[in-house]
């Protein structure tokens, strides 16, 4: 009897300290979870979470939220966005009112279909992405991670621009489509 009302007693605390952790860091929090995967016009690509950062600078007009994902001088997707991250949240890519900073959303594919290639979804010499898209970069969920991080969850969908350059086939639009979850320390910011 002694040892039944122990091995109660032992499983209710354990139970107690996994209800009560939301201080601590779960296995669902750490970079097992993260990841950042798109399709390029269908062909899959998938960066793993030592390869992706992100950063946050209120210095300009909006504050800008922006996440690298790649190595560099391979594939890369670069996205930034104006909308507040610690909520949900849906960034249109492009701009007629481009003012040299970023008022909207942007993604740019880089080192595609080969090194040095560039194709970015907001790029005012082409009028064809300065027109707004809607829902190219949407944070679907935004966590409170400890004291400064935050766990940002969301989708891409969004066509980038090649160029308009006719002799070079490299040069090409794409549609970019993918998911993300990724860690930010907000280390300047308070939430």
């Amino acid at each position: 009897m002694k040892n039944s009302i122990i091995l109660i007693l032992t499983l209710a605390f354990i139970g107690f300290l996994s209800c009560n952790n939301s201080g601590t860091e779960s296995k669902s929090d750490t970079n097992e979870d993260l990841y950042f995967t798109f399709s390029i016009d269908g062909k899959e690509v998938s960066i793993p979470p030592e390869e992706v950062s992100t950063s946050y600078n209120t210095a300009l007009k909006k504050p800008v939220f922006k996440v690298f994902a790649g190595e560099y001088g391979k594939i890369n997707l670069l996205l930034a966005t104006t909308e507040d991250v610690t909520k949900p949240s849906s960034t249109p890519s492009g701009s007629k009112n481009f003012d040299d900073e970023i008022t909207q959303g942007s993604v740019s594919l880089q080192n595609y279909p080969e090194k040095n290639y560039t194709s970015n979804s907001f790029n005012t010499n082409f009028p064809a992405s300065s027109i707004p898209v809607p829902d190219a970069i949407v944070i679907t969920e935004s966590k409170r991670f400890g004291d400064t991080h935050r766990i940002i969850t969301g989708k891409i969908n969004v066509k980038v621009f090649g160029g308009d350059a006719t002799n070079d086939p490299k040069l090409k639009d794409h549609v970019i489509v993918g998911e993300f979850r990724v860690k930010h320390e907000f280390s300047d910011v308070k939430f």
